[in-house]
């Protein structure tokens, strides 16, 4: 078991030069590219719903336009030579609603017409920004690529540790948990019980958990999967 220990122990280094690459500066500014990719997607697909919507109603609004024009051509040509005094008030109405609704329609095709040329500009402006952060990608995969190339003689070294190490390994059923259990994500494999918390996941356990563990040395935690050892 102590040989096992020592392997996670160097484990533990490997996992820690990882890390150096994952949180360098490179590499946080390599995932917040990939946020601005995620977010510009998603905001293209917004605008391309924005403006098929436009579309949609500055052809309903069109429509309508041409509609109350041809009517206001009907009312225009309508002959007023003989017109008695009951129909003008119907030809006042009809007239005064046929500017109504063309005053309407003409507002609305104006307000289309300002979000389409909202829709070009932030569409513009989203373009220029998904340039820029693909431009500097190339550069920044570059330094992640040099942070992983100077940690990498040192994970090798590790690495040629632990291989070194593995033919005295007695327990080869522990081991291979060990393997097992680490390779499914959950890392450190081999954990204490720290009072009555598990020194993985740092759950609280159980009574009964905890007089079992006394019993038999080794339990598999219930909450994390970890092997809590009690010393």
């Amino acid at each position: 078991m102590k040989t096992i220990l020592e392997i996670q122990k160097l484990d533990r280094q490997i996992r820690s030069l990882e890390r150096e690459v994952d949180n360098c500066q490179a590499s946080v500014d390599f995932k917040n590219y990939k946020k601005i990719l995620q977010e510009g997607k998603a905001r293209f697909e917004q605008l391309e719903t924005q403006a098929s919507e436009i579309i949609k109603n500055y052809n309903i609004a069109q429509t309508k336009f041409s509609k109350n024009k041809g009517n206001s051509e009907i009312v225009k040509k309508r002959n007023t030579d003989n017109i008695d005094l009951e129909n003008i008030s119907s030809l006042i109405s009809d007239s005064n609603s046929l500017v109504g609704e063309l005053s309407e329609e003409s507002r609305k095709i104006e307000d289309l017409v300002r979000r389409s040329e909202e829709i070009v500009r932030k569409s513009a402006e989203l373009s220029k920004r998904l340039t820029d952060a693909k431009m500097r990608s190339t550069t920044i995969k570059a330094k992640i690529e040099a942070k992983r190339q100077e940690v990498a003689p040192k994970i090798a070294q590790i690495q040629e540790r632990i291989k070194a190490l593995e033919p005295s390994v007695k327990d080869i059923e522990k081991y291979e948990k060990y393997k097992t259990i680490k390779s499914n994500g959950i890392f450190p494999v081999y954990v204490p019980l720290e009072d009555v918390f598990c020194g993985g996941c740092k759950v609280e356990l159980s009574l009964n958990f905890i007089e079992k563990l006394k019993t038999n040395k080794m339990l598999q935690c219930e909450h994390c999967n970890r092997i809590i050892m009690f010393e």
